[in-house]
């Protein structure tokens, strides 16, 4: 297959290159002089190009399947930028669906559990036909991506990861944060979690191999939750981070307990590991030492915090985008 993703630039983008890559497809990049010299706009945006010019360059391209990856991803960075938010997740979403259809293709959106009413499943599985109340702007724009994908496109897949996490670019999990902020010397980590509730990590490759197997199978007409069912207690993992790394994670932690609205968030993947017969190939130290190499290694240019300091400088309370649900 010849495949299409946008937000080729993003942490997940870079690594389902090497996933479809691996299966022998070919990654179309939207760098590609083709599409950048035609696009209205000048810039390969999703919502600031019309559905009609992204379908003709389909067609030109001769695309086989469009992976839309490209969103604004996390609680914090949609409260800091809630309008262009609203645009790339949702017209954005629109405009790749109705572009799919009129190359006659099918369209595989990355979507997010936190579209679950994830109150309800402190103690079970949240499942493919669990109770769906986003109660952040962030799931609830994801949420209409994912509706406004399988009622407009022609042919659908979607696939919604659980902590997805990794290396360099993963700007959002616990283990990137945590154990950037040591080896840059901060001393004062806010992190809108509970330690005592639970988490399951899944490393962002297996999150990718998923996703491009799934494709490669064209398992159309489907939405598939993808965990690494191995969950540990918050606070578990942070110790774990500092018995892999040897820093000393635990002391830097400002814990908001009262913000995660997540609470035990466990997920299963039944369904889609009946449709595949996939499963996770890291385990969590193992994930854990790659991101540790791998931050250690990296430019200047990688700063997982930066939407937090953004907050802080701009005086926003990020508490407030999430303790809604608890109030």
């Amino acid at each position: 297959m010849r495949a299409l993703i946008t937000g080729n630039a993003g942490f997940i983008a870079r690594n389902l290159v090497k996933s479809f890559e691996n299966l022998g497809h070919e990654i179309i990049s939207l760098d590609d002089s083709n599409v950048t010299r035609l696009l209205k706009t000048g810039e390969a945006c999703v919502h600031r190009n019309p559905f009609d010019v992204w379908g003709w360059h389909l067609k030109n391209l001769k695309i086989d399947v469009v992976i839309h990856n490209a969103a604004v991803v996390g609680t914090d960075v949609v409260a800091l930028n809630p309008n262009e938010a609203t645009l790339t997740n949702v017209v954005g979403s629109y405009n790749l669906a109705m572009a799919s259809k009129i190359a006659h293709i099918p369209i595989c959106y990355m979507g997010t559990t936190v579209i679950y009413d994830t109150v309800k499943y402190q103690k079970n599985q949240i499942t493919e036909r669990s109770v769906i109340r986003p109660t952040t702007l962030y799931g609830t724009q994801k949420l209409a991506g994912e509706h406004v994908v399988t009622s407009h496109a022609k042919d659908w897949l979607v696939m919604r990861p659980l902590f997805a996490y990794g290396g360099v670019g993963d700007m959002n999990s616990l283990i990137a944060k945590t154990i950037y902020a040591c080896l840059n010397d901060q001393d004062d980590l806010d992190m809108f979690l509970n330690p005592c509730n639970t988490k399951d990590y899944l490393h962002v490759e297996d999150f990718c191999d998923a996703v491009a197997a799934a494709c490669d199978q064209g398992l159309w007409g489907n939405d598939y939750n993808v965990a690494a069912e191995t969950p540990h207690v918050t606070q578990a993992i942070v110790e774990m981070i500092g018995e892999v790394t040897s820093l000393p994670v635990s002391k830097i932690i400002k814990w908001h307990p009262e913000t995660d609205y997540l609470g035990n968030h466990m997920l299963s993947s039944r369904k889609f590991r009946r449709a595949i017969g996939w499963k996770p190939k890291i385990s969590l130290m193992e994930g854990i030492q790659s991101v540790y190499h791998s931050i250690s290694d990296a430019s200047a240019d990688y700063d997982p915090l930066v939407h937090l300091t953004k907050a802080k400088e701009k005086g926003i309370d990020l508490t407030q985008y999430y303790n809604s649900v608890l109030e």
